[in-house]
């Protein structure tokens, strides 16, 4: 017994020292040019897009890419609308045709380039740094949905 408590405190200090030897350090830096995309959280109705599993948010409030019709009657209408594109953990096909609340990741129309550079520095390994490059040219301003709410008002 007498031997046992000093080899099991010799026995935590080599994996305390062993496991100090294994630090590693990551930095990830991110960089954005052309449009800059911002989180914000709009109202409008879902509507099914023009291509096959894609979808829009049309009537948007607050308005910010407005397109204006003149109608028949001497009248004009306006409207605002955004591609929608779900998040990893969104369903939005359930939704289609009803009134939500959508907060997401506004990406203007236009060129945008990210740029995101990750280091890994190991004590005792090799060090490794990767880069990931994304340019996106939208003819429509894209909205990256975090979460949707259906709203008891209809479209």
């Amino acid at each position: 017994m007498s031997r046992l408590i000093p080899s099991v405190a010799f026995a935590l200090g080599c994996m305390a020292i062993a496991s100090h030897a294994q630090d590693t350090s990551s930095r990830t830096e991110t960089r954005t040019s052309g449009a800059q995309a911002q989180t914000v959280t709009y109202t409008g109705c879902v509507a099914t897009g023009t291509q096959e599993k894609t979808y829009i948010l049309d009537k948007v409030v607050p308005l910010s890419r407005t397109t204006t019709t003149d109608l028949p009657t001497g009248n004009t209408s306006t409207s605002t609308t955004y591609m929608l594109v779900p998040g990893e953990r969104v369903s939005i096909q359930e939704h289609v045709g009803h009134k939500v609340e959508v907060t997401g990741m506004l990406i203007p129309a236009g060129k945008s380039r990210t740029e995101t550079t990750t280091r890994i520095d190991r004590e005792d390994g090799d060090d490794t740094k990767s880069r990931e490059r994304t340019e996106t040219r939208n003819s429509m301003p894209e909205f990256r949905v975090i979460s949707i709410k259906e709203l008891k008002e209809s479209c």
